[in-house]
């Protein structure tokens, strides 16, 4: 018998005898990034604390110790394989010139996390498993081919998604896609002119029929190829069947406005909710930040899957000149110090290199000033929660949305990367540390973000035992996921009411013509009988 069958037994003989109400869940996110790793991991230890039984496949593979939780309710599935594919998405610097080359790049590398997914012995471990699951948890982003799996266990399933919602997650969902107003990731922003209006809806739309028209396909393929299965379910149809609620780590007062239909929760800041063991800062480090005087420090973090040595050498060079003038102490992210070495560069006295930063800490520390980022949307939820203003330089994805939308709402100044120069670093950097106009607005709007009526982890936990207690509460599914896209953007009803206004504008004017010429030939032959008399 299969290792996941014995322990399914002694789960559920230890839910009979202790935890009667306990649901079994299963959380999926063999492809991920350790910031999307940092989003689930509350989640998954909240869950557990509940009492539910969390069976959870990480595709980096966490070690137990990094989990709060130590009971016998929390089971790590591991996967080897998946964590060579998941520390090398092949993302740099220069994709930020190439928003869509990436989207078509994204293609042969969704299948191939998806032949691997398939090849992996814990993916049929689970097609294979006599366990009854209550709920299936998945990453919103990239995980599509594990969704066989809620058909062959026959168990509803919630989306997960660490990002703004991107449109073909709204439209599965059933939720309105408010083009006009809410801007998809190679957008604009919320008030957009007439021409912006138009890239954001077809781009929008785009992205949804690049989803459903070409990665779900390419995925089916190598589905059957690599299970061996024909006339295999589309993934569509299993969407349409088993997907239940939409959790999105946003909230309204850092991301853009969105309507949203019943199914879709926010939960943005979930991962700074969850219980979290204080990092302590090594003696090194303490010294360095205790001591930067009234000055303060900056910190450079570009998140964890764009690393710090792999700057081009120009633009390290611009980031080494500016930080070489300012009064400040900055620590930077810089996972490789040899790279220094090679180049001959001189590291400034001011500025510490450091592999791995705790950047919560370092954001919570009273002489902390800036934080120089890429615009990930966990670096700005961290800088609003903390109250610190921020410069973005986004790259890709979501970036650039989440710089303008900081840039906009008056706490962050957004520089692009072709734009980028020291003098422009430079500046933006004194405008931060001496206008007082950033410092206030963040403040203000961190306010906004931790005035809620419940924290997002337990608004999390609260709908998914939700959705388990009403069987995947069908109640909430939107009458519109049964509407094709024109169907749902009323076209067809314009189309209708378009010919009926033309029909009736062309019957007006050939009346029109038709009277004209009845009225015009009588007062010719008015005029020429008066003429004959």
């Amino acid at each position: 018998m299969g290792i996941l069958y014995i322990s399914g037994c002694f789960w559920f003989l230890l839910s009979v005898f202790s935890y009667a109400d306990a649901y079994n869940i299963l959380i999926l996110t063999p492809v991920t990034s350790p910031s999307h790793s940092i989003v689930f991991k509350p989640l998954v230890e909240g869950l557990a604390e509940r009492g539910h039984f969390v069976t959870y496949w990480n595709g980096l593979q966490p070690s137990r110790s990094s989990f709060s939780n130590s009971t016998d309710n929390l089971r790590l599935l591991k996967s080897p394989n998946l964590v060579k594919i998941n520390r090398q998405h092949n993302v740099s610097f220069r994709d930020h010139d190439s928003p869509f080359t990436m989207l078509f790049r994204l293609v042969p590398t969704l299948m191939n996390y998806c032949r691997v997914i398939y090849e992996d012995p814990v993916f049929h471990q689970l097609m294979n498993s006599k366990e009854r699951y209550d709920l299936i948890i998945v990453d919103g982003f990239a995980n599509d081919c594990t969704l066989y799996l809620a058909e062959v266990l026959d168990v509803p399933f919630v989306y997960l998604s660490c990002l703004a919602p991107p449109p073909w997650l709204l439209y599965e969902i059933g939720s309105p896609l408010a083009l006009e107003q809410f801007p998809n990731p190679i957008g604009h922003r919320d008030r957009m002119n007439l021409w912006q209006r138009l890239f954001n809806s077809v781009t929008g739309v785009g992205i949804i029929y690049f989803h459903r028209w070409i990665i779900l396909p390419f995925t089916e393929r190598v589905a059957a190829q690599t299970l061996g299965i024909n006339n295999l379910t589309s993934i569509v149809d299993i969407k349409n069947r088993y997907l239940s609620l939409l959790l999105v780590n946003s909230h309204f007062s850092f991301n853009y406005h969105l309507p949203t239909a019943s199914a879709v929760v926010e939960v943005g800041g979930i991962h700074m909710t969850g219980k979290r063991d204080a990092i302590k800062l090594s003696k090194d480090l303490a010294s360095f930040l205790d001591n930067s005087g009234d000055a303060g420090f900056i910190i450079v973090s570009f998140g964890s899957m764009l690393r710090g040595d792999e700057l081009p050498k120009d633009i390290r060079r611009i980031f080494m000149s500016t930080f070489a003038r300012l009064q400040q102490r900055v620590v930077w992210k810089w996972e490789n110090e040899s790279r220094f070495d090679e180049e001959g560069e001189l590291i400034p006295n001011n500025i510490k290199t450091i592999s791995w930063l705790p950047q919560r800490e370092l954001l919570r520390h009273p002489k902390v000033r800036l934080l120089i980022s890429h615009g990930g949307l966990l670096s700005q939820f961290e800088t609003i929660y903390d109250g610190i203003p921020s410069i973005c330089l986004p790259v890709w994805g979501d970036h650039p949305i989440n710089a303008q939308k900081s840039e906009d709402d008056g706490y962050a100044i957004r520089i692009n990367w072709n734009d980028l120069t020291e003098e422009k670093l430079y500046n933006a950097i004194q405008l931060l540390l001496t206008n007082p106009r950033y410092s206030q607005r963040v403040k203000k709007v961190s306010a906004l973000m931790h005035d809620q009526i419940n924290n997002p982890l337990d608004r999390a936990i609260y709908w998914v035992e939700y959705v388990i207690r009403h069987q995947g509460a069908p109640h909430l599914r939107n009458a519109s996921r049964d509407l094709s896209f024109p169907q749902r953007a009323l076209l067809d009803v314009i189309l209708i009411l378009a010919t009926a206004i033309s029909f009736a504008a062309f019957l007006i004017v050939r009346v029109g013509c038709f009277c004209y010429s009845k009225c015009g030939r009588k007062d010719v032959l008015i005029g020429t009988n008066k003429k004959v008399n």
